[in-house]
C-alpha cells in the first residue's frame, strides 16, 4: 500500500506538474490535506512549486519533481552497466571492424538486449496476452523503469515513464527505441510497436501489442485464451 506522499510522486512523474486542486480530486483527499503533502514533499527537496498563471483569477501553485524526487524511482544503471560491459568484453575484432560508430552503438545496444531477455525469460506457453504483458511490465521495473499496462481499443498497451536506456543514451533518437523493442518482443514472444508519447511536457515510452497479430514463430492466441 503506497503512502499519500508515495502516491503524488507517482501523479507527477506521470503528469509531470499538478496544483494542488488536481491532487485532490486524484487523490480523492481533502484539498487541505493535498496541500500538506505537497508542502512536505517540497521541504523534503523532492518537489519544486512555481507559480501558473490562469486566464481568470490569481495564479495558482502547480508542482514538479526535482532531481532528488527522479531518484526515488528506479535507477538501474548498474545492470546495465554489468552486462554493456560484458558485451564488449565479447566482441571480436571483426565484430566491429566494418562497422561505423552508429553501427557500433546499435549492435551493442541490441545484443545488450538479447543477454537481458535471456536473464529475464519466463515460459509464455498457455498464456494470455494478457497475463505476458503483465509479466513484462514486472520486469520493466526490475531493470529500471516506471511502467503500467492497460487494455486500449486495438489491444494492450504499455507506458514507461523512467525509460533507463533514454537517460543512458540521450542523443540517441527515443522515437526509435530498437533496445526496448528487441527486448519485449523476445519476452513476450510477440510483436511489439513503439512510439514516443511527449504530453506536458512528460516523455513516456507507449508499447502497443495487438493480440490478432501472429506472435513469433507463427504462434496464436486469442485475446482472453
Amino acid at each position: 500500500m503506497q503512502t499519500t506522499k508515495q502516491q503524488l510522486l507517482v501523479l507527477l512523474k506521470r503528469s509531470g506538474t499538478i496544483s494542488v486542486e488536481q491532487a485532490a480530486v486524484d487523490l480523492s483527499i481533502a484539498s487541505m490535506t493535498a496541500r500538506q503533502h505537497l508542502v512536505g514533499l517540497e521541504r523534503d527537496g523532492l518537489i519544486l512549486a512555481a507559480k501558473a498563471k490562469r486566464s481568470i483569477g490569481r495564479p495558482r501553485h502547480v508542482y514538479s519533481l526535482t532531481p532528488k524526487g527522479e531518484q526515488m524511482f528506479p535507477q538501474r544503471y548498474d545492470l546495465l552497466a554489468e552486462i554493456l560491459l560484458q558485451e564488449i568484453g565479447s566482441l571480436a575484432a571483426e565484430d566491429i571492424s566494418a562497422l561505423g560508430s552508429d553501427q557500433k552503438q546499435s549492435l551493442l545496444i541490441l545484443r545488450t538486449a538479447d543477454r537481458l531477455a535471456e536473464r529475464y525469460q519466463f515460459p509464455v506457453e498457455g498464456r494470455s496476452v494478457q497475463e505476458r504483458v503483465a509479466a513484462v511490465t514486472d520486469i520493466l521495473h526490475l531493470i529500471g523503469g516506471f511502467a503500467e499496462w492497460r487494455e486500449i481499443d486495438s489491444g494492450l498497451e504499455i507506458r514507461d515513464y523512467n525509460c533507463v536506456f533514454a537517460r543512458l543514451m540521450p542523443r540517441r533518437p527515443a522515437s526509435e527505441c530498437e533496445w526496448h523493442v528487441r527486448l519485449l518482443t523476445q519476452l513476450l514472444k510477440w510483436p511489439v510497436s513503439h512510439e514516443l508519447v511527449v504530453s506536458d511536457g512528460v516523455e513516456c515510452c507507449r508499447y502497443v501489442i495487438d493480440p490478432r497479430a501472429a506472435g513469433i514463430q507463427g504462434e496464436r492466441i486469442t485475446p482472453n485464451a
